[in-house]
């Protein structure tokens, strides 16, 4: 396989995109979403929707960066509602609605990812080439050679339907230009398997990002795929959700670093590591989200002074990063309140106030009572059960779980692309 593909892209990769949706879906509860999710027959539909998003960059086509965005993924996802009136027991539906939840796999997956991982790796790997080597290639690399990279499958778009909803989203963009763009997302699938199988390609992209490289697979690192996978996750179930109306337990907050009851967080104020990151359930307006929205008290109930709320990618993101004037005090408890009224992009706000704990303190030792379980944030914590009517959604603790991969053979196609865009391809 030759490959002359684009430098220095950010966020994941493809192969890394493709394993946190199917990472994902061991983490759904039991019920009618993880029943449509892993069903075999669906899970074309659902790879694709999750390569879909960075077709059209390595062509500089825009509609790339808007498929990446709630906005229209809310569109694809009105017109489901619409064309299906609430009823999803159709093979068509269940094909959109997988393909839908791929697009809000990689959206999401992305903001996790730049948000935490990358933020990261711009400190660990600062001497890097960022500009001219690409860190997404690195780390596909690096889950490919772990995981045994991902099956490359017949590239598709609903195009019929995509085609309409990028022109009422403001992008103009063709049915042929959108399947060519798929068929780059599977050579980037490829890439991904066959570059992780090689140990010389190992070493040139650990070289180029060598702590990026080597904690992909690290569950002790926020951001990494593995905590990707727990926010997308709990992403699909509020998207399940809201397809169905059932928002009367909707929580505003959906995920948060560190997570309720956690101990030994960093103290540092100047690094990536002592921050506190919030991920809302829904896209937020930014130029309305105000500092005084966010708290944090310690045990004695001494207010902690706070930078100005970073909302990560500004417009429609639901990532937003608390950090502390000055160094968080150790050995201390603190309770992180945010009020109601979050703006969210659908013109709603939240109605309800919400609160989780972390702490400098030292986690207690094994055996210790007050030592945490491996497994689920504790009883009664707003972020230990998410409810959705009859559904119960739990988050999942820092247990450690081996990566996965699908193998498989690369598809025949490789047709017209080489004379209009600047890759050349040959896959054999």
């Amino acid at each position: 396989m030759l490959l002359l593909l684009p430098v220095a892209a950010f966020a994941n990769g493809l192969t890394t995109h493709v394993t946190i949706s199917q990472d994902a879906l061991p983490s759904l509860p039991e019920g009618d979403l993880a029943e449509l999710l892993r069903d075999p027959e669906l899970w074309f539909y659902l790879q694709n929707g999750t390569q879909f998003p960075d077709g059209g960059y390595a062509m500089g086509e825009a509609y790339s960066e808007t498929a990446h965005w709630e906005p229209f993924q809310d569109l694809y996802f009105d017109w489901i509602k619409a064309t299906y009136a609430g009823n999803y027991s159709s093979i068509e539906a269940r094909q959109h609605i997988a393909y839908l939840f791929g697009l809000s796999s990689h959206g999401m997956g992305d903001q996790v990812f730049d948000s935490l991982y990358m933020q990261r790796a711009y400190v660990y790997d600062a001497a890097s080439d960022w500009d001219n080597t690409s860190m997404d290639q690195a780390t596909d690399v690096a889950i490919g050679a772990a995981t045994g990279g991902q099956q490359t499958l017949e590239p598709y778009v609903p195009t019929d339907v995509f085609v309409p909803l990028m022109a009422e989203a403001g992008v103009t963009v063709d049915a042929e230009t959108l399947e060519d763009g798929q068929f780059l997302t599977a050579v980037a699938i490829t890439f991904g398997r066959e570059a992780g199988s090689r140990p010389d390609q190992q070493e040139l992209y650990r070289a180029q990002f060598p702590w990026a490289y080597d904690h992909m697979m690290d569950e002790g690192v926020d951001g990494a795929p593995y905590w990707e996978s727990m926010v997308v996750a709990r992403y699909w179930q509020v998207r399940w959700a809201l397809l169905h109306d059932e928002t009367s337990a909707f929580e505003p907050v959906m995920f948060t670093f560190p997570q309720d009851g956690d101990y030994a967080h960093p103290t540092d104020a100047t690094s990536p590591e002592s921050r506190v990151t919030v991920f809302f359930s829904r896209g937020l307006v930014a130029d309305l989200l105000q500092p005084d929205f966010f708290e944090v008290h310690d045990a004695a109930g001494n207010e902690i002074a706070l930078n100005e709320p970073w909302v990560f990618y500004g417009v429609s993101s639901h990532a937003v990063h608390l950090s502390p004037v000055e160094d968080w005090p150790a050995d201390t408890d603190f309770t992180v309140t945010i009020h109601a009224g979050v703006p969210f992009i659908d013109g709603t706000t939240s109605l309800v106030e919400s609160t989780f704990s972390f702490s400098t303190k030292p986690e207690p030792a094994a055996g210790n009572p007050e030592a945490p379980e491996c497994g689920c944030a504790s009883a009664g914590s707003p972020w230990s059960r998410l409810a959705f009517g009859a559904a119960a959604v739990f988050v999942v603790g820092r247990c450690r779980r081996p990566g996965r991969g699908l193998a498989g053979s690369p598809p025949a196609k490789a047709a017209r692309l080489a004379a209009r865009l600047p890759i050349a391809a040959e896959i054999r």
